[in-house]
C-alpha cells in the first residue's frame, strides 16, 4: 500500500506540474498580441486561490505531497498573474481581483494558525478546496454547448483534456489509498467531466483541414 502511495505521489505531482505549465502558451499568445484582450484572467486567479487553499490543507494534514505540488502551483500562477498584470489594459479591475486573492491567502493562513481544532480546520478547508477544485475543473464544460452547436471539437484542446483525465485519475487513486474524502470527491467529478469532454472528440471530430482550405476567409472567421 505504502509503495503505491509513494508511486502515485511522484507521478501525480509530476503530471500536475506539467499541467501547470499549460499557462506558458497562454502567456506566449498574450506576448504575441501585446495585450490581454480576449484572454480571461479567471483561470490564473482561480487556480492560484485553489493552490493557496490546498497548500493550507496540506499543512494541516502534514502531507508533503499536497504541500509541494500546490506550493509549486501557487508560484507558477503568481508568475502568470504578474505577467498578465504587466500586459493588461484593465488594471483597475484587476487590482480588485488581486486584492481579493491576497485576502483569501491571508485568511487561509490565519485559519491554519488559529486555535480551532485540527478536525474543524481540516473539514472547513477541505470543503472549500473541494468546491474550488470542482469549479476549476468544471469551467471547460462551458465550451460543450459550442461544440454541440458547431458539431466540432475545434474549441476544445485535446491534449489538455487528456492531461486533465490523467491527472484526475492519479489524484483520485491517491485519495482512495490515503482515504481522503476531500481528494476523492472533486477528482471523481473531474474524471466524469474529462470523460464527457473526451467522448465529444469521438462524437464531434474537429473540422478537417481540407474542409477549411475549401472555405473562404470570411467563412473560417
Amino acid at each position: 500500500m505504502d509503495s503505491w502511495i509513494d508511486f502515485l505521489s511522484v507521478t501525480a505531482t509530476s503530471s500536475t506540474i506539467l499541467l501547470f505549465l499549460c499557462g506558458i502558451p497562454i502567456c506566449r499568445r498574450i506576448a504575441q498580441r501585446g495585450n490581454t484582450d480576449g484572454t480571461s484572467v479567471a483561470p490564473f486567479l482561480l487556480t492560484s486561490i485553489s493552490c493557496a487553499c490546498w497548500l493550507g490543507y496540506g499543512i494541516i494534514k502534514d502531507d508533503n505531497t499536497i504541500i509541494f505540488v500546490n506550493g509549486v502551483g501557487f508560484v507558477f500562477q503568481t508568475v502568470y498573474l504578474c505577467y498578465y498584470y504587466y500586459r493588461t489594459r484593465i488594471r483597475r479591475t484587476l487590482n480588485k481581483l488581486v486584492l481579493f486573492e491576497v485576502a483569501c491567502c491571508l485568511v487561509t493562513w490565519w485559519f491554519i494558525r488559529s486555535d480551532h481544532s485540527l478536525d474543524d480546520k481540516e473539514n472547513v478547508l477541505g470543503v472549500i478546496c473541494m468546491f474550488l477544485n470542482i469549479s476549476t475543473i468544471g469551467a471547460p464544460l462551458l465550451d460543450v454547448g459550442q461544440v454541440i452547436k458547431t458539431k466540432s471539437t475545434e474549441s476544445l484542446p485535446f491534449s489538455l483534456c487528456v492531461m486533465n483525465m490523467g491527472v484526475s485519475v492519479q489524484w483520485l487513486a491517491y485519495g482512495i489509498l490515503t482515504d481522503d474524502f476531500y481528494m476523492k470527491m472533486p477528482n471523481s467529478v473531474a474524471v466524469v467531466i474529462s470523460a464527457i469532454q473526451l467522448s465529444l472528440f469521438a462524437i464531434y471530430p474537429a473540422t478537417k483541414y481540407t474542409t477549411l482550405v475549401n472555405k473562404g476567409p470570411n467563412d473560417i472567421l
